[in-house]
Formats: structure tokens, sequence, C-alpha cells
């Protein structure tokens, strides 16, 4: 078998979407009917797994999955794919993690059982040989356990040792710690949102925060939603500030998909504006669908709209 293109490390669960405008739930066993639900592929890994190989990487799954029938579902959905399982556990002892997310437009809760999520171990990533895959991407770093976040940065170390680039994405720090330096150290990309980045950096402004985070060596792509995205490589700095155009119906998973829009482009050996464009292209038509994985583009939809978005790079290097 060829060598992987990426190997994303991370969550792999179902979500079940709630969906109405206004969304409120009322206890007191009231009944509520609500416009839609629907049970999809959840995890920001798998998502951004999906994402990636429907670009066309070649692309593999490290997590763990239960031994029923939502671990079944997301196996079979992620074969389907053409996402290399060769990583992939499967643990008889724990039910596979669930997301179940309230979605009333504006905005979404979204209340989570752990299950195999936070499976995933120390003795996972020492398994993984040293070069598993051209890239190594983490998602999801909050919810898993903390060995594992304790040795993810020896880990992210020894596959660059052995040629590997590396990227992060943690989602929100439920703590609200953001202890990231050691990992940070050890990463090529870093994709965070704009919320996320503030609260690492500790400053709304979001130049200033690139300016903090990039210090620890990474470059650092940031998902902007409606406003587009942003990336500084290199000491360059490039911006889309116009998404295309989409029928929104929610944006569960977008900004996974974007990791995966960015991914392809840089191991496709795309320069940095191009691969922020297909990000940001990527992750806005995945809104189109329920879900973070049925609206994902093929890559003959993300290249039609590369002629017409605008990238801008600044004139001033930092």
């Amino acid at each position: 078998m060829s060598e992987l293109d990426l190997l994303v490390v991370g969550d792999v669960n179902p979500d079940v979407i709630v969906a109405a405008p206004g969304l409120e739930p009322r206890f007191g066993q009231a009944e509520q009917v609500v416009d839609r639900a629907f049970l999809v592929v959840g995890g920001s890994a798998a998502i951004t797994a999906m994402g990636a190989a429907r670009l066309g990487l070649r692309v593999g799954l490290c997590g763990v999955v239960g031994q029923d029938d939502l671990g079944q579902l997301m196996t079979v959905r992620l074969v389907e794919a053409g996402v290399d399982l060769e990583h992939l556990r499967i643990d008889s002892s724990t039910p596979t993690g669930m997301s179940v997310i309230l979605n009333r437009g504006d905005d979404r809760a979204v209340l989570t059982a752990p299950g195999t999520i936070s499976a995933l171990s120390h003795d996972d990533l020492a398994a993984l040989p040293d070069r598993p895959a051209r890239h190594v991407h983490s998602a999801s770093y909050y919810l898993m356990s903390q060995e594992f976040r304790e040795t993810l940065p020896d880990a992210f170390r020894r596959f660059r040792s052995a040629g590997v680039t590396t990227s992060l994405d943690t989602n929100w720090d439920p703590q609200q710690r953001w202890e990231l330096a050691a990992l940070l150290a050890e990463t090529d990309v870093f994709l965070p949102n704009e919320a996320e980045l503030s609260a690492i950096a500790r400053t709304p402004i979001v130049d200033r925060a690139i300016d903090v985070v990039g210090q620890r060596g990474c470059d650092v792509v940031v998902k902007r939603g409606k406003l587009g995205g942003v990336a500084r490589v290199g000491g360059r700095t490039f911006r889309v500030l116009r998404p295309p155009p989409c029928e929104y119906v929610d944006a569960v998973g977008a900004g996974d998909t974007f990791d995966a829009g960015y991914l392809v482009g840089r191991l496709f050996g795309k320069d940095p504006g191009t691969s922020l464009a297909m990000a940001v292209i990527a992750g806005t038509l995945s809104t189109a669908a329920a879900g973070g994985t049925d609206g994902q583009p093929e890559q003959d939809e993300v290249d039609t709209w590369l002629r017409s978005l605008v990238v801008a790079e600044d004139t001033e290097t930092r």
C-alpha cells in the first residue's frame, strides 16, 4: 500500500442534530415538536478525515469506537468515504461516544457523552510508526484524556524527526487554561477559530493574537466564519474576506472541513494563499447540508470557486 498523505488523530463519534428556530429545551416532561433531527457522522477528527479524502488525499484515521451499533455506523461511513482504518481501535468495554447538538440557527449547544472519545491513549500513539503518513493532524485535543494530552508533544516530536509535518485543532478548552506551549512547539500548523485564538493569546485583536501564538514557531491559520479566514505562514499574511455564497443550513463541522481544505492544499503543494482559499471554500460549502460531512465538496467544486475567490496578501511582512 502506498504511503498515506494524512493521518488524523482524535474523536470518532456520531452526532445527533436537533434543529428548530429559537430552540429552547423545556423540562418537566414537556414534549416539543422540532423541525428536523439527523443522525450523522460526527467527531472533529472523523469529519476532517472524510473531508480530506473527498478532496483527493490518501487519509487514515487513528481513534477509538465501541463494539456497538454506533461504532459500526461510524466505521461503515468512514470506509465508504475511502478513509483507511488500520489505526482505528474497537473497544469492547466502552460505548461509542456521542454528541447531541441543539441547533437553533443563530447558535447551538453541544452535549457530549465522551465514551470512547477519551479512550484514545498513550499506547495508541506509541503503536503508530515513526512515519504513519506524510502529515499528522490532531483534532479535539481537549476532549482527549489527560494521559493522551501529556504524551502528544512527544509523539509529534517523534513524527517530525522522521520528516512528518504536524497540525493541531484543539477546539474549545472547557477549563479555559489553554496550556499549549509544549505542543505548539512541535506543531507546524495551528488551526484555531477566532474565539479560540483570542482566548489563547488573551487579546480579541486577531492580528495581535496571531503574533502571540506565532512566536511558538508554528504557522497560524484562523477560521473566521462569515469573515473568511487569515493565515500567517513564514512571516507572510494572507486573507480571504469574502467566502463564496452558500445556502446555509448549519455550521456543524464547518471548521473541521476548513482544516481538511487547508491541509489538502498544503499537501498538494499549493501556495499558502491558495491553501487558505481552499479551506474557506470547503468550510463554507459544507454548511449547505446538515451535519459535518453531507455538504463536504468534491475537488472540482473547490476548483470552480478558486477561479473567482480573492486572496489578499499583506504588503508588510512580519
